[in-house]
């Protein structure tokens, strides 16, 4: 039996006192940074396709406790549905503004080792057919994101 651990407590008191000092947008930018640390901690090696990436990340995903994802191509893009992130346990409810960034900089830095144009992102989209608790992250050229 797992051992009870006090981490999900520190990590959400540490982004409760990072939140009432930090504005959400740099929040995400840190979290999408260490997203990117992470996974250049483990990198994706040599993948020639999207089959073969989305069943890595379903291993990496599954042994570093941060659930699962289905990668499916869209007209001039592809989104990761990413359920099962401990992103509320870790960070708490109020986090939901700027948690996702972890996600963001994983499959931001895996599409990078993959060999994506530095051009190329990965940015959460809205998507209000999904149920609470999932993801749609978009890899897409910048200019899709108006930003």
């Amino acid at each position: 039996m797992p051992r009870p651990t006090a981490a999900p407590e520190v990590l959400q008191g540490l982004s409760g006192e990072l939140a009432s000092q930090i504005p959400a947008a740099q929040l995400r930018g840190l979290l999408y940074r260490v997203g990117r640390g992470l996974a250049d901690r483990h990198s994706v090696g040599s993948i020639k396709t999207l089959a073969e990436f989305e069943q890595f990340a379903l291993r990496k995903l599954a042994e570093l406790d941060l659930g699962w994802v289905q990668v499916e191509e869209v007209s001039g893009a592809v989104d990761f549905v990413h359920g099962g992130a401990p992103l509320q346990n870790w960070f708490g409810a109020n986090a939901e503004e700027w948690a996702p960034g972890l996600l963001e900089g994983l499959y931001a830095e895996w599409m990078a080792q993959l060999g994506a144009d530095a051009r190329l992102d990965v940015h959460e989209i809205e998507d209000g057919a999904l149920p609470p608790g999932l993801y749609r992250l978009r890899f897409a050229h910048e200019s899709a994101f108006g930003i």
